[in-house]
C-alpha cells in the first residue's frame, strides 16, 4: 500500500553545511554524481523517505533503492497522472526491488505505462530503461536529445549512455512540448547546466515542477556549465511552480519553492564571489585549482580532509574558474589562474 504523505518539516539552509553522509547501504558512485556529497549537511541527514509514497492525486514516488552519500535517499521516480495509463519520470538504476515496487503500485492503481521520461543521462536515472520495458514491453523513451551528443560525448566511469540508448528506441523532447495523458499535462523546460541533455517538467495541473538534479531536495545541487546552469535555475523560478518535486531527496512544499529556487540561485552567486576574492588575494604569479579550492573551502574542514570530497570541490571551483575565464575577468597559465588587471 502507498504510504500516506507526512509532514516533513522545514528544510533550512543549515542543510547546506557540506559534509558526508554515510547511511546503512552506500552506493558506489560515478564521477558525473560524486559531487553530491558537498551538498550534506554535517549534522543533518536527508529524511528517511518511504520505498513507496503517494505525494498528490496526480503524483506518486517509487524510490531507486540506491541511497548514498551521491544519491541522498537514492533517485527518485515518479509516476504521473490518474488514468489507465501514466508518464514514469525517470527510471533509476535497476537495484533489485525497484521493479517490483512499481508494478505492485501500478497494480493497486490500476495503470500501464504511456511512457518514460529521463530527465538526463546519468546513470541513476537511465540504467533501469532497459527492466523496465522487458516488463512492461514497448514503452516509448523520451529524452532531450542535444545536436553535441548525450553528455557532449565526454562520459565519466566507463558508463556510456549512448551504447546503452542502442539497446531501446529514444524519441527525442522539445523544449516547450506538452507530455499529455489523463490527469496531467507535463511541459518540457530544456534547462541544462548539471548536465547538458538536462530537463525539468512542469505539471501544469498542480503548477509544480519536476526539477531532475539541478535542484535537489536537501542541500545545494552540482553543475557542469556554470553559466547555463545559473540561467536554468532562474528560468525554473520564473515559472512559479508551487511544489518541487526533486530527483534527489524530499519534496520541496508549497510555499518554499520559490525561496528554495532563489536559495540555489544565491549559493552558486556567493561562491563566485568567493572564488574572485581568493584570486584577488594571490600572488602576481597566480594560483592553482587546488589552492583556489583551499581557501573557498577552509571552513568546510571535512572537504579538505577527504580526498573524494576535496576532488568534488576542486571540479566545482574548476567550473566557476572556467566561467570567469570566458567572462575575460580571469586567465589561466600553465595550470595556474591571474587575475587580469581591475576586473575583479
Amino acid at each position: 500500500m502507498l504510504a500516506a504523505a507526512k509532514d516533513r518539516g522545514c528544510v533550512s539552509c543549515g542543510a547546506l553545511a557540506h559534509s558526508f553522509w554515510r547511511p546503512p547501504l552506500v552506493a558506489k558512485p560515478c564521477a558525473c554524481s560524486c559531487l553530491r556529497g558537498l551538498a550534506v549537511a554535517a549534522k543533518d541527514v536527508p529524511p528517511e523517505l518511504p520505498e513507496v509514497e503517494r505525494l498528490s492525486s496526480r503524483v506518486a514516488r517509487v524510490l531507486g533503492r540506491n541511497p548514498g552519500p551521491f544519491t541522498l535517499t537514492g533517485t527518485n521516480m515518479y509516476l504521473v497522472g490518474t488514468g489507465k495509463k501514466r508518464i514514469l519520470v525517470d527510471a533509476g538504476e535497476g537495484r533489485p526491488g525497484v521493479l517490483q515496487d512499481l508494478v505492485k503500485l501500478m497494480d493497486e492503481e490500476g495503470c500501464g505505462l504511456d511512457q518514460i521520461v529521463v530527465t538526463h543521462w546519468h546513470h541513476d536515472h537511465i540504467l533501469g530503461v532497459p527492466e523496465i520495458l522487458r516488463h512492461f514491453g514497448a514503452v516509448p523513451v523520451r529524452k532531450y536529445m542535444p545536436p553535441e551528443g548525450t553528455g557532449g560525448r565526454k562520459f565519466v566511469d566507463e558508463f556510456d549512455p549512448e551504447a546503452l540508448m542502442k539497446e531501446f528506441p529514444v524519441v527525442g523532447l522539445e523544449d516547450g512540448e506538452v507530455l499529455s495523458c489523463e490527469g496531467a499535462s507535463v511541459r518540457v523546460l530544456f534547462t541544462p547546466g548539471h548536465a547538458n541533455d538536462h530537463v525539468s517538467l512542469m505539471l501544469e495541473e498542480e503548477q509544480s515542477l519536476f526539477t531532475g538534479d539541478n535542484v535537489l531536495g536537501w542541500g545545494t545541487g552540482v553543475f557542469e556549465d556554470l553559466q547555463q546552469y545559473l540561467a536554468s535555475l532562474r528560468r525554473m523560478r520564473d515559472t512559479q511552480p508551487t511544489v518541487l518535486y526533486p530527483a534527489h531527496g524530499p519534496v520541496i512544499q508549497r510555499g518554499r519553492a520559490g525561496p528554495w529556487l532563489e536559495m540555489y540561485i544565491s549559493h552558486r552567486e556567493t561562491r563566485v564571489q568567493q572564488v574572485k576574492v581568493a584570486l584577488n588575494g594571490s600572488s602576481p604569479a597566480g594560483v592553482t585549482l587546488q589552492d583556489v579550492t583551499r581557501e573557498v573551502y577552509k571552513a568546510q574542514t571535512n572537504v579538505l580532509s577527504n580526498d573524494g570530497l576535496f576532488k568534488g570541490a576542486c571540479n566545482n571551483t574548476l567550473h566557476i574558474l572556467t566561467y570567469l575565464v570566458k567572462e575575460g575577468l580571469c586567465r589561466e597559465i600553465d595550470g595556474s589562474y591571474l587575475v587580469r588587471a581591475a576586473q575583479l
